[in-house]
């Protein structure tokens, strides 16, 4: 059984930029804990949403 990915969405700050806006991040993982684990140690994270990626199958 293959694991569905998505694209996780965070408004991030960035940790060593103080005073700077948030920014979107998106990547694309197979849980939010992994998408997590990929940007925590440069990022401040705030959950926006999971969007579902779609595969392509060539016949």
């Amino acid at each position: 059984m293959a694991t569905t990915k998505c694209t996780y969405i965070f408004a991030a700050i960035n940790r060593t930029q103080h005073g700077i806006r948030p920014q979107m991040l998106r990547i694309t993982a197979c849980n939010e804990k992994i998408a997590r684990q990929q940007l925590i140690s440069d990022y401040i994270l705030l959950f926006a949403g999971r969007v579902p990626v779609m595969e392509v199958r060539n016949a």
